[in-house]
């Protein structure tokens, strides 16, 4: 049997999409987002990148492993397939635990700073239960991130 293309979307996907506004200016926010001490500052512990593109731009590679307290450490290879300078990019899953997995990085102007959102649209392959709990996760997952992603920003650190 053919192993399907992991950069096609199944059928079925799931979309979540969160937002957070910040203070700051749309630079600021794109060029954390792009860094991987951004990403990593903003990820649990254990989170590791392998390999991180530099320049970050479209075609880019980043290999990610993570665990819980080091148990059953995952590997996550993705690429950059969408990339606009200062205002958004995609990074999509070739290889990893996931059926499908494409997540937009969108950052714009709102009121005195600026709106980031993130786009996930991904599938389990474990069916609609197995979506609807990688949701809940993800949106757990999002709290903390941003927050990492605030205290960087208004820390002046990013």
């Amino acid at each position: 049997m053919r192993e399907r293309d992991r950069r096609v979307p199944p059928r079925r996907t799931t979309t979540l999409r969160v937002s957070e506004d910040f203070h700051a200016p749309v630079e600021r926010v794109f060029a954390l987002i792009i860094s991987e001490a951004g990403f990593l500052d903003a990820m649990p512990p254990g989170v590791e990148a392998l390999k991180w593109p530099e320049p970050f731009e479209a075609g880019g590679a980043l290999n990610l492993r993570w665990g819980t307290a080091g148990l059953y450490p995952v590997r996550w290879n993705a690429v950059i397939d969408t990339f606009e300078a200062g205002r958004s990019f995609s990074d999509l899953q070739v290889r990893g635990p996931l059926r499908y997995w494409r997540h937009t990085h969108r950052v714009e102007p709102y009121g005195s700073g600026t709106r980031h959102t993130d786009v996930v649209e991904f599938s389990t392959g474990l069916g609609p239960l197995g979506d609807l709990a990688m949701a809940t996760a993800l949106r757990g997952a999002f709290g903390p991130r941003l927050r990492g992603m605030r205290a960087t920003l208004e820390d002046h650190r990013a």
